[in-house]
Parts: C-alpha cells; sequence; structure tokens
C-alpha cells in the first residue's frame, strides 16, 4: 500500500519545492553617523550591529513547462517623523515569477523581477561582490535597484559563444521613482545583450551591453544606458587555490520634463577580486558618479562622488562567508557636521542554508 501512495503521489506531479534561507549580519561604523541621526539625513542607516537582510527563497518545477520562483526579503526600515529615526521590520517579496523551461533557447518570464540593465543590478544583496551597489547604481536606480513586474524573452543564439539577448517590458509602477509615469501605458521597454567568451583553458571574458526606456512622473522619458565587461581567470590546474575576476561597469540616466534642462548622471564602476589561498581572497572598488541639471538636488546631489573601498573575504565553504571593508567616499557637498568624507568600517557575516539556486555567471 505505501508503494501505491508514493506511486499516486508522484504521478500527480506535486513536487516538494526547494527552499532556502539568507541571513547578512553587518557590523557598520561610519563617521557620518556617529551619536543621533538627523531626522532629515537621506541615510538614516545607524552605526551598530544588526541584521542587514534576510531572504527566503522558493522555488520548484510547477510541471514539465514552468517553474516558480518566490522569494522574500526581511530587512529594517528606517523612518522619520521630522524629529527621530525610528526602527521598523519589513517584508516584501522581492522577486515572484514563473519561467518557462520546456524550451533550450528561448526563456520566457512574467513576474515581478530584477531588469536585465547592466551587471550588478540582477544580483541579490548576499551575492554583492561588496557590501553596497556601485553608487551610480544606488543613485540611478534606487536603493533597490530596477526591479518591476513585467514580461521578459530570453533569447539564446545559435554561435560559438553564448551570445544571449533578453528583451523586457515593465509595467513602470515598480521601486525605481524615475520610471512612475501617471500614464498606465507608459510602460518600461528594456534590451541587454550578454556574449560570453572563452580565450583559453583559463580565461573568460563577458561583455554586455543594456538600453531602456521608460515613462516618469514629469510625464516625458527617462533613458538608461549601460555597458560591462567582466574578465575572469582560474587556472585549469590550481584552480581551488587562486583565481582573479576584473569587472567594470558604465551607467548613465537622461529624464526630461517641460521647459527644463535635461538631467544628466553618469558614472561607473571598476572592482578587481584575487583569490590567493583556498578560502581568502581580496578586493579592491573604485566608483565614480557624476550628477548635472539634478531635478531635486536634495535628493540627488548636482556633484561628482568619488569612493574607493577594500576588502578581504574568508569563505570556508559555500554557504558561509566573513568580510571585512573599509569605504572611504568623498561626493564634495558638505553635511550638517561641515563633512564632505565619509569613512566606513564593516565587518558582514553571510549564512545560507537550504537548496539555494546558482548565481548567475
Amino acid at each position: 500500500m505505501v508503494v501505491n501512495l508514493l506511486i499516486q503521489f508522484n504521478a500527480s506531479g506535486i513536487t516538494t519545492p526547494s527552499i532556502s534561507a539568507n541571513t547578512l549580519f553587518l557590523y557598520r561604523n561610519s563617521n557620518l553617523h556617529k551619536g543621533n541621526i538627523n531626522a532629515t539625513d537621506l541615510d538614516q542607516t545607524p552605526n551598530g550591529l544588526n541584521i542587514q537582510e534576510a531572504e527566503l527563497q522558493f522555488y520548484s518545477d510547477v510541471d514539465p513547462y514552468t517553474r516558480l520562483s518566490l522569494l522574500l526579503s526581511i530587512a529594517p526600515q528606517y523612518t522619520s517623523d521630522g524629529i527621530t529615526v525610528s526602527e521598523e521590520w519589513g517584508v516584501e517579496p522581492e522577486e515572484v515569477f514563473a519561467e518557462s523551461n520546456i524550451l533550450s533557447d528561448i526563456t520566457f518570464k512574467i513576474g515581478k523581477f530584477k531588469a536585465a540593465i547592466g551587471k550588478h543590478n540582477g544580483l541579490h544583496t548576499h551575492a554583492f561582490p561588496f557590501i553596497d551597489p556601485p553608487i551610480a547604481n544606488t543613485q540611478l536606480l534606487g536603493d533597490e535597484g530596477l526591479n518591476d513586474v513585467g514580461v521578459s524573452t530570453a533569447i539564446l543564439f545559435s554561435t560559438d559563444w553564448f551570445n544571449e539577448l533578453t528583451i523586457q517590458y515593465l509595467r513602470g509602477k515598480g521601486e525605481n521613482d524615475e520610471f512612475k509615469s501617471p500614464s498606465p501605458s507608459m510602460g518600461v521597454g528594456l534590451a541587454h545583450w550578454k556574449n560570453l567568451f572563452d580565450l583559453n583553458d583559463d580565461l573568460t571574458i563577458e561583455i554586455g551591453a543594456s538600453y531602456a526606456q521608460g515613462g516618469n512622473s514629469f510625464s516625458k522619458m527617462t533613458l538608461l544606458s549601460g555597458a560591462d565587461i567582466t574578465f575572469k581567470w582560474r587556472p585549469s590546474e590550481g584552480g581551488r587555490y587562486t583565481s582573479l575576476l576584473w569587472s567594470t561597469e558604465y551607467l548613465s540616466r537622461k529624464q526630461t520634463q517641460v521647459a527644463v534642462a535635461e538631467e544628466k548622471g553618469f558614472g561607473f564602476a571598476s572592482w578587481v577580486q584575487y583569490q590567493f589561498s583556498e578560502r581568502w581572497s581580496c578586493s579592491y572598488r573604485y566608483d565614480q558618479l557624476k550628477v548635472s541639471e539634478s531635478f531635486d538636488p536634495i535628493k540627488l546631489l548636482n556633484t561628482t562622488w568619488v569612493k574607493n573601498s577594500l576588502g578581504f573575504i574568508y569563505t570556508p565553504s559555500e554557504f558561509s562567508s566573513y568580510r571585512i571593508e573599509y569605504d572611504h567616499k568623498h561626493s564634495g557637498v558638505k553635511n550638517n557636521d561641515n563633512e564632505s568624507t565619509e569613512k566606513t568600517f564593516y565587518l558582514q557575516a553571510n549564512f545560507t542554508i537550504g537548496a539555494h539556486p546558482v548565481h548567475v555567471y
């Protein structure tokens, strides 16, 4: 009887979804966030130890044609009443989408997902190469990046190298303020072209280009463009103990509205990560962003940001890692304490349990 029950259970097509959980613990010490934070500060994250973010993910094949993925994010949110800053915890769907799995060369997706703009925007927080995203991503795409409900088609061309074109349409009502058009018909069109080449047995190069266009809250247009290039070196012999990654990403945003100058923001980030032993690696990143003719100079300053980040990572297993990082950021604009340079020290612990899906190469 037990055998019959198992056969009936499997024949019904019911499967238990794969479940994983990831938690980031973060200690932060910044010279601009000592003591009480001003209620008017845009960044109200305090110093000290806290849970940076926790993610709970469910994914499984629905049937032979479709798979479903659900990722919930749990993180502290800091709000102000104009006098004090308080901490609240929020739970929100970071990604919820269904994806086809019947065709090997074409993938269809529908739901809420991270848009295919550039390279860094598609990463989840626990997969970031550094504690924070590049400045251009944070300031031009928002703290959570370009993430919205829409449809997507990815086409893998039959070439000698990995050659994929992704076309997406987003509703324009997501977390990114620059694409919230009052017109329901003004969504966001996006295209991303990705190429991956093997230069030899040890070295690969990835080249990508992105473009997005959609209506903004001023009933005009927002344009995004980007390009990225990544080199990955891992020797076929001894690759377990040494490797090198060098990646550079450029991002540009232009916004228009009636009777004012066009807002422009463009920047890039270039980072290198070197693995010098089986479990240890070090990393360095240089960021720069320049903004002119900002529509909201309080939220997005008309200035040039420059940031240097240096980190060391210890990875005892694929399920845990520990990071120490120092950031030095200069904005050219002084805050209420007459300081324009932020110096931040981080300690981060990253833990994962369960069957976590593989990250994008």
